[in-house]
């Protein structure tokens, strides 16, 4: 049986760091899956192979509009530099039964600054994730 193509605009997410809210400074996102494959190790037995699990390795790509405002999001990040805090990502939250969530800790990365002169600042980060992400449907 062949499924039917589905496909949906992204175009609404819900995105909270350590409770405050940063969706409307967001351009783009990934939830990316670092995780590198085990390794195969071989016996003599029959049925001697295995692979050698491997920790879990997420991170979250962000790219957003600079906001050096005392609650914007580059204000933020570079004042908890290093500090691990919560965070959860709501992708299609207005769309019933395809609202899933994201959540889990990352490792704060303080954003690059500076850009092109005449050019509207933006900034990109990848926070690493602390093991798997929870993810679940809404």
């Amino acid at each position: 049986m062949t499924s039917p193509v589905h496909q949906r605009k992204l175009k609404l997410i819900e995105f909270t760091i350590d409770g405050d809210r940063f969706e409307c400074q967001v351009n783009k996102w990934k939830v990316v899956n670092q995780t590198e494959d085990g390794e195969q190790f071989f016996t003599y037995c029959p049925d001697g192979a295995f692979i050698e699990d491997v920790e879990p390795k997420w991170a979250l790509e962000l790219t957003f509009f600079a906001d050096w405002r005392s609650d914007g999001i580059s204000d933020f990040l570079t004042m908890r530099d290093e500090q691990t805090v919560a965070w959860q990502l709501d992708h299609h939250p207005d769309v019933v039964g395809e609202h899933v969530r994201w959540s889990g800790l990352v490792k704060i990365k303080a954003p690059d600054a500076g850009g092109d002169a005449r050019s509207t600042e933006m900034t990109e980060t990848t926070l690493q994730i602390i093991d798997k992400p929870a993810y679940v449907r809404i």
